[in-house]
C-alpha cells in the first residue's frame, strides 16, 4: 500500500511538468504551422493532404469532430492528443522540419536536427500515457525522465524550463520512496557529508590551497550549474603538490596550475562516481565499493547539483 501510495504521488508530481512540456511542444508546432499554411492550417489542403500521414488526418479529424465543426483554432490545438504532436517528428514529416526546427526549438546545437526532438517526446509521451491511464511507474527511471522534459523545454525557453523546475516538486516525492515494510528507506543522503570543497576547472591550486581543511576531506569540481564534473580527495591535492615541487627542487609556485592540471594528473575520471541522493544506501555503498572507486557524489535528482560526498576511506556508511 505504501508503494501504490507513492506511484501515486509520483503520477501527481508529474502533471505539472508534462503540462508545461506538452503546452510548449504544441504551441512551438502551431506557430510552424501557421507559417507555413496560414492561421486555419488544420483546414489547408496543403497541410491535410500533402503533410499529413493517413494516421495523422485522422487523428485531426476526430479533434475537429470533438472540437466542432466551427471551432477556432486554438480549440482544435487544445483538443488534439501529445500522440498528435509526438508523430510530427517521426521521419515521414522530414521536410517539414528541414528548415523550421531551428525556429520552433531556438537553443538546438549546431547539427541537432528533427531526431533530437524526436529522441525527447517519444518516452516523454509514452510515460504521459502511463501517468494518463494509471499504470505504474515504479519500474521507471522517472528522474531520467524529468531530465527530458526539462531538456525538451530548454530547447524552446530556457526561462519557461528555469520556472518549471523551480515549481516542480518531483524531487521531495522521489525522496519518499519506501521500503517494502512500508518505512522511509535509509537514503545515501543521510550519510553524505555536504561539507566538501567546491571548485571550477580554471580554479587556481593557490585558491584551493587556502579552502584546504581538516573537516572536508572531498574536492568537487563543479559546472556553472552546480553539477558535479569531477571529485578527487585532499590527498590528492597535497600528492600533486608533493609532485611537483620535487620536480622544482622544492620549489613550486601554485599561482601556475589549476584544478584542471590536478584532476589530469591524478586520472580522476574513473575515481568517483555520482549518483541520486535518494537512491537507498546499500545501493549507493555497491558503487563505492567498486574498483578504483574512492569518492561518491550525491547530487539532487532534478537539478544534478551536488547536494554532498561519501569518501570510501570515511568508513562509516
Amino acid at each position: 500500500m505504501a508503494l501504490y501510495l507513492y506511484n501515486a504521488r509520483v503520477a501527481k508530481a508529474f502533471l505539472y511538468p508534462l503540462n508545461v512540456a506538452e503546452v510548449t511542444l504544441r504551441n512551438a508546432i502551431d506557430g510552424i504551422l501557421i507559417g507555413r499554411f496560414g492561421t486555419n492550417w488544420h483546414q489547408a489542403a496543403a497541410f491535410r493532404n500533402q503533410t499529413l500521414t493517413v494516421n495523422g488526418l485522422a487523428t485531426l479529424d476526430k479533434a475537429i469532430q470533438r472540437a466542432g465543426a466551427n471551432a477556432a483554432r486554438d480549440q482544435i490545438v487544445a483538443t488534439l492528443t501529445f500522440d498528435f504532436w509526438s508523430n510530427l517528428f517521426r521521419p515521414e514529416y522530414g521536410a517539414l522540419w528541414r528548415t523550421n526546427v531551428n525556429i520552433a526549438f531556438p537553443n538546438l546545437k549546431h547539427g541537432e536536427t528533427r531526431h533530437e526532438i524526436q529522441n525527447l517526446v517519444k518516452p516523454i509521451n509514452v510515460f504521459r500515457n502511463r501517468v494518463a491511464h494509471h499504470e505504474p511507474v515504479l519500474d521507471l527511471n522517472v528522474t531520467d525522465i524529468h531530465a527530458k522534459i526539462v531538456r525538451l523545454i530548454e530547447l524552446r525557453c530556457a526561462d519557461t524550463a528555469a520556472w518549471m523546475k523551480h515549481h516542480s516538486t518531483l524531487s521531495s516525492i522521489v525522496r519518499s520512496r519506501p521500503r517494502r515494510d512500508g518505512t522511509n528507506a535509509n537514503t545515501l543522503a543521510a550519510k553524505l557529508d555536504p561539507a566538501f570543497i567546491p571548485v571550477k576547472p580554471e580554479t587556481g591550486l593557490n585558491e584551493l590551497a587556502e579552502l584546504l581543511d581538516d573537516k572536508r576531506q572531498a574536492i568537487v569540481c563543479l559546472d556553472d550549474e552546480g553539477r558535479p564534473t569531477a571529485a578527487l580527495t585532499v590527498v590528492d591535492a597535497i600528492r600533486f603538490i608533493s609532485e611537483c615541487s620535487k620536480e622544482l627542487g622544492g620549489m613550486i609556485d601554485l599561482k601556475d596550475h589549476t584544478v584542471s592540471d590536478l584532476i589530469k594528473a591524478a586520472n580522476a575520471a574513473d575515481r568517483w562516481t555520482q549518483i541520486d541522493d535518494a537512491t537507498p544506501l546499500a545501493l549507493a555503498v555497491k558503487e563505492l565499493q567498486k574498483p578504483r572507486i574512492q569518492i561518491l557524489v550525491g547530487i539532487e535528482a532534478v537539478s544534478g547539483k551536488a547536494t554532498g560526498a561519501l569518501l570510501r576511506a570515511h568508513r562509516r556508511y
